[in-house]
């Protein structure tokens, strides 16, 4: 069912071509490695771009958003190119995306929408096995021609906002294509000439990528640019007042368009230092401009925000730092990349203090942490590949990601649990959307699709709680009985803003253990609804100091409202375990297929007889019952279709004897419609 996990950190770390982005770290060089007069600012203060955009010309905008809208949204972020092709030419277009709004909006329940990159670039191909990123700008003025017109864009941007979304573009200031005229006029000695940095000779700098080779020679002249992350995308030179002027313009001209807010691509390298290649104070202070003279400049228009990517992990004082101080304010929004890595392996190492560490918050109503499972580059990659296709798995860390009070980011086709293509480095991760897996899953109420859905309506159903609630760990008191250490296969929280409370439940292994106890005395749980989970049964119980929580399945989500018995169920998880003495009553999980309504699973047994049951609730009752177990021995043969017992209460052990003298691989079929079974010979 599941394939052999790879060590996910040696992917991590490999250094992919055309990256947009990378987790590099601070890194210090000397003065004679850093020449003076690259520290030296340059350029006309008083320029003007031939763009020139003022804040009063915009037009297609939202109506009726309030400052800090994005603390309590849900973004799609969709890659252009592989989503929808409106055209059948082979590429994903503005027009395919508005076609399935209603999708985005209604089946899935995003109200946010993060485009990849959508301007003119050096790298262009419709071939899936083609790579077009987009983060190579030839352009910033002019959209992808793949992708349609800038008339369509703003076509798209209208349906969007009458649609109550909204919509963000990916900007990359730190560097440009090579094919962008500013970097042709910039070798030729032109205009532009201090528009990137130049250097006589060639320096020996490393930003912490993974390559001191970032100084390359003009191909006009003898003279080398700096490019961060690869020859093909030159660093445009901050400390060139026409640049700091140009890219804020640039962000206001597309505001102006529609926009609802951008996505900052690779924030950290926009200023070098003597001291260092990242974060420094010169590049906060660019920020600070674009927020104050840009973004805030919208305010009684239409309020816009940005979020950035510093891809920074364990260091979370690096990463505050982008949200910029009361006097001098940068990002809304900053991407985590803390808690999606802390999701994944706290179901890797089966380790819910992993998971418990990484529950960052909000930090307040109007900063916001953006949370995500998988982007576009090598980050995580797709998690339903990492998980084998194992829905269980890809539902459990789905939920983690959504049940948190953060501003929630899905890559498109997470949702449906899309798996990696079969290509070389981030562009297995940008293949086409299967629109026929997206409409299976919209007709199946189980599916990985669905409980996307029902966790954004929680979200949006107590949206105080999600934007700023106080996330509290329940710490485990469960013993393992054979070396009396304490177990975290199971992990446990509660998120409460004071009105409302939600216990989330994750189990986080395949184990048969039945209960589990957290140390929270203080919660009370005489009354409260099952949300999310295989079934609603009350299975919460206080002992002594502890709840007790009993019959959780393996890789079950659980969520619970506290302090209200009426809720009505939002997810139920259709699942089915076969136990038998042929597994020593453990847990084989059968597959469900959504459109014959039932589930399966292929077992190889020897000779022998065998005594087994169906279990639903991982309690030992059957499927679809409940209460204490009634062992009726009822004997079954090959081929034989057999009801279990439908009577509440009740629960049905089955005899076989297979028909082979030799070990046979044999299927069981349990049909969910009428509860009935059959055991056929592969």
């Amino acid at each position: 069912m599941k394939k052999v996990k790879v060590c996910l950190c040696a992917v991590l770390l490999s250094a992919v071509l055309f990256a947009s982005c990378s987790n590099g770290s601070s890194s210090g060089n000397d003065d004679s490695s850093f020449p003076e007069q690259l520290l030296s600012y340059v350029g006309d203060e008083t320029y003007k771009s031939p763009k020139n955009a003022s804040v009063e010309d915009a037009k297609h905008q939202s109506t009726g958003l309030e400052d800090g809208w994005w603390n309590d949204t849900a973004f799609y972020h969709i890659w252009v190119k592989s989503f929808c092709d409106s055209n059948n030419d082979g590429c994903g277009d503005f027009n395919g995306i508005k076609s399935k709004l209603d999708y985005i909006k209604n089946d899935l329940g995003c109200d946010g929408i993060w485009l990849s990159p959508i301007f003119e670039c050096d790298y262009k191909s419709k071939s899936p096995s083609g790579n077009m990123h987009g983060y190579d700008v030839k352009d910033y003025y002019a959209v992808n021609s793949y992708f349609g017109t800038e008339d369509d864009l703003l076509s798209l941007i209208d349906a969007c906002h009458e649609q109550g979304i909204k919509i963000i573009f990916d900007f990359v200031p730190n560097h440009t294509g090579k094919g962008n005229a500013w970097f042709t006029d910039s070798c030729e000695g032109g205009n532009k000439k201090d528009w990137y940095v130049w250097n006589n000779s060639k320096l020996n700098w490393n930003p912490g990528m993974g390559s001191s080779n970032t100084w390359h020679k003009n191909p006009n002249g003898n003279d080398y640019y700096y490019a961060a992350f690869w020859e093909g995308q030159p660093d445009l030179n901050f400390r060139n007042y026409e640049v700091r002027k140009e890219m804020k313009n640039v962000v206001r001209y597309w505001l102006n368009k529609g926009f609802d807010g951008l996505r900052v691509d690779a924030v950290r390298y926009l200023i070098e230092t003597e001291n260092s290649f990242v974060d420094t104070p010169e590049t906060h202070a660019w920020f600070n401009e674009l927020r104050t003279e840009v973004i805030d400049s919208y305010k009684e228009i239409s309020p816009k925000f940005m979020v950035c990517e510093a891809w920074i992990e364990n260091n979370r004082s690096a990463l505050d730092a982008y949200f910029g101080s009361e006097q001098k304010p940068e990002f809304n929004m900053v991407l985590d990349f803390d808690q999606g890595r802390g999701c994944y392996n706290s179901i890797y190492k089966s380790d819910s203090r992993i998971l418990t560490s990484m529950l960052y918050k909000n930090p307040s109503e109007i900063k916001a942490y953006g949370t995500f499972i998988g982007n576009h580059d090598e980050y995580m990659g797709r998690i339903a590949s990492w998980f084998g296709g194992y829905s269980a798995e890809i539902k459990l860390i789905s939920a983690m990601s959504l049940l948190c009070p953060t501003v929630p980011f899905i890559y498109y086709g997470n949702e449906i649990g899309m798996q990696e293509g079969n290509y070389n480095g981030d562009l297995r991760l940008r293949t086409k959307l299967n629109w026929t897996d997206v409409e299976q899953q919209r007709n199946d109420d189980s599916s990985i699709l669905s409980l996307n859905k029902a966790l954004l309506a929680l979200r949006k159903e107590y949206p105080s709680l999600f934007k700023n609630g106080t996330v509290k760990e329940l710490k485990s008191n469960t013993v393992n009985n054979e070396t009396k250490n304490p177990l975290y296969t199971v992990a446990a929280y509660t998120i409460s803003d004071g009105k409302d409370t939600l216990l989330c439940v994750f189990s986080l292994k395949n184990v048969s253990d039945n209960k589990f106890w957290f140390d929270c005395s203080d919660l009370d749980i005489s009354s409260y609804s099952v949300l999310v989970g295989v079934n609603n049964k009350k299975n919460l119980s206080l002992v002594y100091s502890s709840i007790e929580v009993e019959s959780i399945a393996p890789y079950e989500t659980r969520v619970y409202y506290i302090g209200d018995d009426t809720k009505e169920m939002l997810f139920t998880d259709k699942r089915l375990f076969l136990r038998g003495d042929m597994n020593s009553w453990g847990y084989n999980e059968m597959l469900y297929d959504s459109e014959k309504r039932c589930f399966d699973l292929w077992y190889k047994l020897d000779p022998d007889s065998y005594q087994f049951k169906f279990d639903a609730y991982c309690d030992r009752t059957l499927s679809y019952g409940s209460g204490e177990e009634n062992i009726d021995g009822k004997s079954v043969s090959l081929g034989e279709t057999m009801q279990t017992s439908t009577e509440e209460g009740k629960n049905t052990n089955f005899l076989f004897t297979p028909s082979s003298s030799a070990s046979g691989t044999y299927r069981f079929t349990f049909y969910e419609d009428d509860n009935t079974f059959v055991i056929t010979q592969e």
